[in-house]
């Protein structure tokens, strides 16, 4: 337990043991059940000041961190007093989950205190001890933890900033001034948490979710290109890339897999094994109608359970990957990047390949 080293005189100021008269005489009370205290200044490492035989209780024991809370708050407000408030740059990374990579931007941005500062020096460790406004247009509020306290949540639509410092050796904390030097030293002002007024996160989100669209895109047209390299080479020709008004004719021979019902014609099928009885083959639809330069690029996907129909497999994905269609035996995919994070985050195993056949007993 962390010994008292402050506490408080019949003024109400902050005594340190050092600047005090020894024993009983020291003239002050508990910071937190306002009995007398005796100031003992034996060894170098017995100058504390204690309850008189013995009577504090269990939350006594806090009077030391709020002691040194309570230091920290009067440092702060002398600072934004003389010198101003002045808070470090806030710096947020921004993150998204593609379905290739995971890309990030780091963020950094300057906001300082406007205005006049409301402080609560008597804030309790769940409060904060000031109040201010920001030039970027929000309501900051600060905190002061000792150690490894964790501050409350952040109230919506305000800024939080928390000075963290840790508790100072027995020798620092005899007198004020160095107690006060520690802090200088030691103590820091960070950030917990910025609005995003200024736009700049979404603005972040919406460049990697752009990104993260092209990196699939050319993933995507890479496996188109080795798929078309494939087909030649085995003297099949691939489906053409624009087709004018009416419908495409269909190659001579087109192979049909029973497992994918409405594929396309020479597609490649991706294979997710979720677990021991769920399993699906995503694989590109095949077209239904005219097709002229007005959709000619529109695709359309679906998830066909793997090796067939499973009990609950209408149910088994949620509405933001696709809704089922019972009477044709498939999912009908809502965006085809969606379901691939979907499924690629909860996978076992993965697989592609032209045959469905080949993902049999994996």
């Amino acid at each position: 337990m962390t010994q008292l080293f402050a506490a408080i005189d019949a003024g109400g100021a902050m005594r340190f043991i050092g600047e005090v008269q020894r024993g009983a005489d020291c003239g002050c009370a508990c910071p937190e059940c306002a009995k007398p205290l005796v100031a003992r200044q034996g060894s170098a490492n017995d100058w504390h000041f204690a309850h008189e035989a013995s009577q504090e209780r269990p939350e006594c024991r806090a009077g030391a961190f709020n002691m040194l809370r309570r230091l920290a708050i009067e440092l702060l407000q002398a600072r934004s007093q003389t010198s101003g408030l002045l808070l470090p740059p806030y710096q947020q990374r921004v993150s998204i989950a593609g379905a290739l990579v995971n890309l990030y931007e780091d963020l950094q941005w300057h906001a300082q205190p406007m205005g006049e500062v409301q402080w609560n020096v008597r804030a309790a460790a769940h409060e904060p001890v000031a109040r201010m406004r920001l030039d970027t247009g929000v309501e900051l509020q600060l905190f002061v933890q000792v150690d490894d306290a964790a501050p409350p949540a952040c109230e919506a639509g305000c800024a939080q900033a928390v000075y963290r410092c840790r508790m100072p050796p027995a020798q620092a904390l005899r007198e004020r001034h160095t107690a006060e030097q520690y802090l200088e030293q030691h103590g820091e002002l960070l950030w917990g948490h910025h609005p995003d007024t200024l736009g700049q996160v979404a603005a972040a989100r919406a460049r990697l979710e752009a990104r993260s669209r092209r990196i699939y895109g050319n993933w995507l047209a890479m496996a188109d290109a080795n798929a078309g390299a494939a087909a030649v080479a085995t003297d099949v020709a691939p489906p053409p890339l624009f087709y004018g008004p009416g419908t495409p004719a269909e190659p001579a021979e087109v192979v049909r897999h029973a497992c994918a019902p409405g594929h396309a014609p020479n597609v490649s099928f991706t294979f997710y094994r979720l677990s021991a009885t769920e399993a699906w083959l995503l694989y590109l639809l095949e077209r239904s109608g005219p097709v002229d330069w007005r959709n000619a690029a529109e695709k359309h996907y679906a998830l066909a359970p793997y090796p067939g129909p499973f009990e609950g497999w209408a149910q088994a994905l949620p509405d933001t990957v696709g809704v089922a269609d019972v009477a044709a035996g498939i999912v009908r995919c809502r965006v085809f990047l969606d379901a691939v994070t979907y499924l690629s985050r909860r996978t076992l195993v993965t697989r592609s390949g032209r045959d469905p056949a080949v993902f049999a007993g994996l």
